[in-house]
């Protein structure tokens, strides 16, 4: 078994990480919810919220309706009437100025990743340390020079160009590094958006990181294995 306590602390030693790892698991409507856990008796901004609570220590069991952003709770496949919220959307992102068009709104929000519509009841979003097993994904939050060592670490042995599609700025954390990785089984960063970031308070030079759950040990063997540009970056950077 996995021991993800010390995958956690090597993680954050190595990288200087102000958030631990988070790891989430999502419940389809068929599934056994965590035995050992009760809803968390608090309601968060959104998803991405959660997410950096998650890396502050909470561990946090959430129903839909403990997350503010329905175009989150949308991507995740935790609403029925999703339509009706991405119509809502639509109109909010062009409202706000993010877009020239309802069009331009329309095409960046519809045209995202999503999970099967009304089959998610529950997500399990808490910190690396806390899991047994490996969780279904693993979010990082970050400053650019930490999600540039993984995505170094990702890249590690075969090299190559890395495509790291984007929502447009519009469905960071919850279309861009949670629904695709689950989906494509792929690795993927976000920029956050507008909302991302008024909901979660993150640091402006702040990203996020989702990697499917079965490529963070790999990760996190790949970063100790780059221990020595590691240490030659910080040394420069402190004018050593």
């Amino acid at each position: 078994m996995q021991d993800f306590q010390t995958i956690s602390q090597n993680l954050i030693k190595s990288l200087a990480l102000q958030y631990e790892p988070v790891g989430v698991n999502l419940y389809q409507k068929a599934d056994a919810l965590p035995a050992e856990l009760t809803f968390t008796q608090k309601e968060y901004k959104s998803y991405c919220h959660a997410l950096v609570a998650a890396g502050e220590g909470e561990v946090l069991l959430l129903k839909r309706e403990q997350m503010g952003c329905k175009l989150g709770t949308s991507v995740l496949g935790m609403e029925e009437d999703m339509e009706a919220y991405l119509d809502d959307g639509v109109l909010e992102k062009y409202g706000v100025g993010l877009f020239e068009t309802e069009e331009a709104s329309a095409e960046t929000i519809l045209k995202s990743s999503y999970l099967e519509k009304g089959n998610t009841q529950a997500a399990l979003i808490a910190p690396l340390s806390y899991f047994n097993q490996v969780p279904q994904v693993v979010v990082f939050t970050a400053n650019s020079e930490q999600v540039m060592w993984l995505l170094y670490a990702l890249n590690y042995e075969k090299g190559g160009h890395m495509n790291l599609p984007q929502s447009g700025g519009a469905l960071g954390g919850c279309a861009d590094i949670t629904a695709l990785p689950l989906l494509e089984g792929v690795a993927n960063i976000t920029f956050l958006g507008l909302g991302c970031r008024l909901k979660s308070a993150v640091d402006p030079c702040d990203l996020m990181l989702g990697a499917p759950g079965d490529q963070l040990e790999m990760m996190a063997a790949h970063v100790l294995d780059m221990a020595k540009p590691i240490a030659m970056l910080k040394k420069h950077s402190a004018g050593s």
